[in-house]
């Protein structure tokens, strides 16, 4: 089905509470274990009708944030499904704590349970405080959604400002980063003010939850069942000793390849004198020839590919009023993935094709899944199966670029590379806020500023706003999904792995990257790492490992 034929109905909430109420006794009073697994298996079927009607009000309220229609449903949605997941809760807790747990673990893996017990601390106290921050969230997304930039005589949006600031013209460039600065700068009260609302109201969460602070009460949220947040502590202390000084030492080649004395923030997104690369054509141009890429790639890729482009599942170009960034989402009634992104003719455009339908191919090849728990992995482990895809493809980015290929594979590369300490910083300050709910906004920000130049010590905004600490308003996973973000780290090391393999054979890896997605869900971070037969980044020395290979190969493919 395509998604403009997806029906979309609001839920009827009375409907959806009776039918939680029903199953929680159906449960309770199975006489069997058999009979439990049926109430189960309903249930499943039960959540993805359910989760597949959010999904589709979300996207459309995604594409367009001013219509009315879908601003009130997402309103409704914001309001309710914090009930939703408390009751979502009260029926997991039955079946933990069901007589025939030693049969249901045998049906379903031990991990269906781990995954649930990590959710058991939601309860009805839970729902005001999430309620609050579902509206705060939202208003986040409309501000930068509607944003108006004025740049020499036109407007952008902050999704349509990329290319201007990787103009090989050096004073352009500053002054389209000085315009997007002056942006954020004027509602720097806005931010500050729902930022310390958000971190206020988790706290209170996380407090009458019974938690010492939000930190902890996130970690089982993001059910993360295999390290914790002194683990990861340890993995960035890891990242300064190893990328840190790798991603100096880029900038400083960087600056001498562009002859520049005076090497700024501003400079950074422009890699070549004569400009970066960028694809050699329109939207049109990007999907017909990423729907060859993934049909030579593998029949499983190809087949996919297909199936996005027949129902039109895709939404890719930045547009006024459209939600930033890009995300892949799924309507798992129709085993359909959906991708949303703002492409806006840079090289980003084909990051996204590659990201986001890496996360999209995994979905489609985890549909079998029965329970929902298992269709999507945690965080971590889905952005390996994007930032791998990134790499993947790398043999036919002619397709996209021509002769500028090698420029972007550098790019692609060098970014990836550079953006590690940079996840680093966002998952230290986040730490760093949520241990000191109490702190004002100027601390908040002084305290970030400080921690970008342990992993960054290179930096100069040459902007006194951004060095006030204010960078971090325009990362929305501060906002929107705190603590999502080591995530992206951890998943680029383990892509790095899938690089460095693919470079010497093809085949094996591309077999244990298929072999991964199709696990969906149904492990934890460190058992699917076993199963796509990659090291642990936090466990192991594998940064150590990886880090002189990927500067080796990053001197070889420089243009």
């Amino acid at each position: 089905m395509k998604f403009k034929d997806m029906p979309y109905v609001r839920p009827d909430m009375e409907k959806v509470k009776l039918y939680f109420k029903e199953m929680k006794k159906n449960l309770e009073n199975a006489i069997s274990a058999e009979n439990q697994i049926k109430f189960i298996e309903d249930f499943a079927n039960f959540r993805k009708d359910l989760y597949t009607t959010m999904s589709i009000a979300s996207v459309h309220h995604s594409i367009d944030t001013t219509d009315e229609f879908y601003e009130a449903e997402n309103n409704f949605l914001d309001e309710n499904e914090p009930i939703i997941e408390t009751l979502n809760t009260e029926v997991s807790r039955t079946i933990c704590n069901s007589k025939f747990r030693v049969e249901l673990e045998k049906e379903f893996g031990k991990h269906y349970f781990n995954l649930l017990e990590c959710k058991l601390v939601l309860n009805e106290k839970a729902i005001p405080f999430m309620q609050k921050e579902n509206v705060l969230s939202t208003k986040y997304d409309k501000i930068i959604a509607n944003s108006k930039i004025n740049f020499r005589g036109k407007v952008y949006t902050v999704s349509q400002m990329p290319p201007l600031l990787q103009n090989p013209d050096r004073e352009f460039r500053r002054e389209a980063y000085q315009a997007r600065a002056k942006f954020f700068e004027e509602h720097q009260d806005e931010f500050d003010s729902i930022y310390d609302e958000l971190v206020k109201v988790r706290t209170e969460l996380a407090q009458a939850l019974g938690y010492k602070n939000y930190i902890e009460l996130r970690y089982k949220l993001l059910t993360r069942t295999d390290y914790n947040h002194e683990d990861v502590t340890k993995y960035r202390e890891k990242i300064v000793k190893t990328l840190t000084p790798l991603a100096v030492k880029i900038r400083k080649r960087q600056a001498e390849r562009l002859v520049i004395k005076d090497f700024k923030y501003f400079d950074i997104a422009c890699d070549f004198k004569d400009g970066n690369s960028n694809p050699n054509g329109n939207v049109d141009f990007i999907v017909k020839n990423a729907q060859k890429m993934y049909r030579e790639l593998s029949s499983e890729t190809g087949d996919f590919f297909d199936f996005m482009v027949k129902n039109e599942l895709m939404d890719l170009v930045a547009k006024p009023k459209k939600r930033a960034g890009g995300y892949c989402t799924s309507f798992d009634k129709y085993k359909a993935p959906f991708i949303f992104s703002n492409f806006n003719g840079t090289r980003g455009d084909i990051d996204v094709i590659t990201h986001e339908a890496g996360h999209a191919f995994q979905c489609y090849m985890s549909q079998y899944q029965l329970l929902p728990e298992y269709i999507w992995p945690t965080f971590e482990a889905c952005e390996i199966h994007s930032m791998s895809m990134e790499f993947l493809t790398w043999p036919w980015m002619e397709l996209f670029f021509g002769e500028n290929a090698k420029k972007f594979r550098y790019s692609a590369l060098k970014s990836a590379l550079t953006f590690i300490p940079y996840g680093a910083t966002i998952d230290h300050f986040q730490h760093y806020v949520y241990e000191n709910p109490d702190a004002i906004p100027a601390e908040r920000r002084k305290k970030y500023h400080e921690i970008e130049l342990m992993y960054q010590p290179d930096l100069d905004y040459d902007n006194d706003f951004y060095n006030s600490g204010a960078f971090w308003f325009a990362q929305g996973h501060v906002f929107r999904s705190p603590f999502y973000y080591i995530d992206y780290t951890l998943a680029q090391v383990c892509a790095f792995q899938y690089l460095l393999k693919y470079l010497d054979d093809k085949e094996t890896t591309l077999k244990e990257y298929i072999t991964l997605c199709k696990a969906g869900g149904s492990k934890s971070f460190f058992d699917l790492l076993e199963i796509g037969n990659l090291k642990n980044p936090i466990n192991t020395n594998v940064l150590e490992e990886i880090t002189p290979k990927l500067e080796e190969l990053l001197k070889s493919i420089e243009v």
